[in-house]
Parts: C-alpha cells; structure tokens; sequence
C-alpha cells in the first residue's frame, strides 16, 4: 500500500454558483488523523462529500491510491473510502445485523449474497464497535449513541483503509462522544485506519488527531501538527472567538476553552502611552490572571513573576505572551528565579500585587515588592481581603505587608482602578 493514500490538488467546488470549496490542495499520509475544522459553512463537510464522490462537478482532481475516482466506479471508490455521517436513517425498519451486513455490498456480486465469510466479518465487526448483542434489534428501537455505533459498524464493514468521519458525534453525549472517539483512535493506531474527520469540538479533535486543517471560506488557513495549527490566534481568525489554549498537563494535549474575560475590549479605555509603560506583576494561585488579562488588552507592556509550573497565571502569561518568571511545581522560589524576578522589576514603572496567597515557598516574592519600593519604583496593592486571611508564614508576611504601606505603596480595592494609579 502507497504511503501517500489521498492527494488532492486544485479542488473547487460550487453550489448554485456561489464557489464553497476554493483551490484546495492537501495529501493524507497513510495512518495519519486529520481533523478537519472551521465555522459553519466553511466548506468541512461539503470537502467530505468530494472526497467520498457523493458530490460531483467539482474543479480539479481527487486520487485516492493514485486513482482519479471520476474514473472509478462506486464499488471501488466504497472498497477504498468508508464515510460516518453524522446520522443516518436508513429509511426502512432494518435490524442491526441487516444494516452492517450493507456494509458488504462492494464484495458482493450484482446477483449475488452475503457469504459464510460476510456474516463472520460483519460479526466481528459489531463486536469491536459494541453492537453484536443488538444484532437482531430494530434500528429505530436504538438510542442515538447505540444507533451511531451501527453506522460506525457498517462503514467499518467495507474494510476501506480511508474512513471519512462527518460530525460524527456533534448530536452525542459526552460518554458516547468519548467511547466513539476512543475507537477511532484504536482503529487508527493499531488497525493503520487513515481518519479525515470533520468535527465541530476542538477539544476531541485536539485530543485524538495528530493534524489539523483550518477551513476559512472554503480555502485551508493553516494545516499542519495538532499544536501549530489550534492557537489562540488562528482560533480568533477563524471562528472570530477568542480563547485559551494550552496543554493538558498529564496527557500533553492541546485543550482548548472560551476566555471569558471579566471585561469587554469595548469597555477598555487604551491610555495613551500605555505602550511604552512597563507593568510587573507578582503572581501566584491565579491571583494575577484578571490583571493581566485588563492590562494587556490595555496596551501595557507586562511581565509576571514567580509563579509555579501548573500554576493557573502561568497558563494565563503564557496564552497572553507575557515574559514570566517561573518555578518547579510546589517548589520554594530559587535564588535564580528571585534574581530573574527582580530583573523584570528593575525594567519595570510600576509593580502590582494582587491579593495572592503567601507561604514559605512564595514568600520572597512578597520581599521583591519590598525591595521594588526601596528602588523607588511605583507599587500599587490590590487589597482583595485582610492579608492575615492570606498569610500562611506565621505572620513574616503581614510585618512585610505593614512595611510596604508605611513605605508608600498605593492600595487600591479593585484592580479596575490600578490603570489610573500606573
């Protein structure tokens, strides 16, 4: 078998006269998972039906083997390419069984019928896709989830190595979401099932496939590995939306979820020169995420620091491009990030101390603003709540506290007022 099992070159495509599909170009290596994305009309599941031939017409070429499937016919074109719709309605009151043995129809003679050979294959498949002890129950009788494995099964029964998913779970809970998506991975890991699917959750098509296309108006955006391709920014000009993105710390996947920011960029005033004031912000516990989202949509120059791996203001500083300081996961600060923390306070106006939680290990965090106001620079306290509530050093943190307010630290009561004091 080729490694190269789908190309596509120069594919157009239009309904009615209005272009869907512009100029698309891409090849599908064997055994790889590509998931297809993008906005609704963005042309996904209309490039599924040219791949699958269900769609004709189109401008360019489509091989699959290095076929041309214009000059393939269905039976072929079926033995090659298996299609998952999003759902399915036979029309008929078929049985389980009934619909998976469809599934044979590319190996079976015009005038032929199903083989000893059929059933067993077909019985092996509805047992891998959990639907064998359905076998003799009525399709409409079936829950969605149950229903969606039966096409799964019947797609999987033409033994194609190219399996086309469209929104194959986009109507399913969550459980069946996870069960479907986890036979996908196993088909295509360990049975060498080359996947194109076209999904509308970016957190499962994130988790499950290894590339990624971005479809905009009917044109690829970017293509490429999971992680190059679903960024904050190719998510905001794709889909308009923006959102955070970062990896999940134990499986080392792209997870993908809204930023819901506290406050609207409309509701921003940009103060003028806020792009040549430098901001500092100590962080810790996920006490800094708020300002560093307002101050950076203001226009300032930020940085953070110290803040632990895992800790949630990293992930902020990291999806909003903010340089940081940071530390091991529930290690004490090191004299060298202290000394890196202090750099960034140095090229700092103005350092800000949201209401962060202080301990041992994080505590010469707290001596860094100190040391900050002795350089004289400007340091603005988010009050947040008594600092004895957050003082888990045995009061070192609160004398610390008292001393930056007798020294002339600015104390604010909600960090929208910590612009006007910068």
């Amino acid at each position: 078998m080729p490694d190269e099992i789908l190309k596509i070159s120069n594919l157009s495509f239009a309904y009615n006269g209005t272009k869907v599909i512009d100029n698309i170009n891409f090849s599908a290596e064997r055994g790889s998972f590509i998931s297809v994305l993008g906005p609704n009309g963005s042309g996904k599941s209309t490039l599924i039906n040219l791949i699958s031939n269900a769609l004709k017409g189109y401008e360019g070429n489509i091989s699959v083997f290095g076929r041309d499937i214009k000059k393939m016919n269905s039976r072929d074109i079926a033995r090659l390419i298996a299609v998952v719709p999003q759902y399915s309605n036979p029309g008929f009151d078929f049985t389980v069984e009934e619909l998976v043995l469809m599934g044979r129809f590319p190996y079976i003679s015009r005038f032929g019928s199903e083989t000893i050979q059929d059933f067993n294959f077909c019985a092996k498949i509805m047992k891998k896709t959990g639907v064998f002890s359905l076998a003799k129950k009525k399709f409409n009788e079936l829950s969605g989830g149950e229903k969606q494995r039966v096409i799964i099964a019947q797609a999987l029964a033409q033994d194609s190595p190219l399996l086309l998913l469209d929104e194959p779970t986009s109507h399913l809970d969550i459980n069946f979401q996870i069960e479907l998506m986890d036979l996908f991975y196993t088909l295509n890991r360990k049975e060498d099932k080359t996947i194109i699917g076209v999904f509308h959750d970016l957190n499962l098509a994130a988790n499950y496939s290894s590339t990624a296309m971005l479809l905009k108006q009917g044109c690829i955006y970017s293509a490429g590995k999971v992680e190059k391709i679903i960024t904050r920014d190719s998510i905001q000009e794709v889909f308009h939306s923006d959102v955070f993105v970062a990896k999940n710390p134990v499986t080392q996947k792209v997870y993908i979820s809204p930023a819901f920011s506290i406050i609207k960029e409309n509701d921003l005033p940009v103060p003028e020169g806020s792009g040549n004031i430098r901001v500092h912000v100590i962080g810790g516990g996920g006490a800094a995420s708020p300002l560093l989202d307002m101050l950076t949509r203001m226009g300032y120059k930020v940085t953070c620091g110290v803040i632990n791996n895992f800790d949630s203001d990293l992930d902020t500083a990291s999806m909003l491009g903010i340089t940081y300081v940071s530390e091991a996961p529930f290690s004490p600060i090191s004299f060298y990030s202290q000394n890196k923390n202090m750099e960034l306070i140095r090229a700092s106006d103005a350092v800000i101390l949201p209401p962060v939680a202080f301990g041992n290990g994080n505590f010469s965090n707290l001596v860094s603003v100190k040391e900050a106001l002795e350089l004289g620079k400007k340091v603005i306290i988010v009050n947040g709540s008594d600092i004895t509530k957050r003082d888990y050093t045995g009061g070192k943190a609160a004398k610390i506290y008292e001393k930056l307010l007798d020294k002339g630290a600015i104390v604010v009561e909600s960090i929208f007022r910590v612009p006007e004091k910068i």
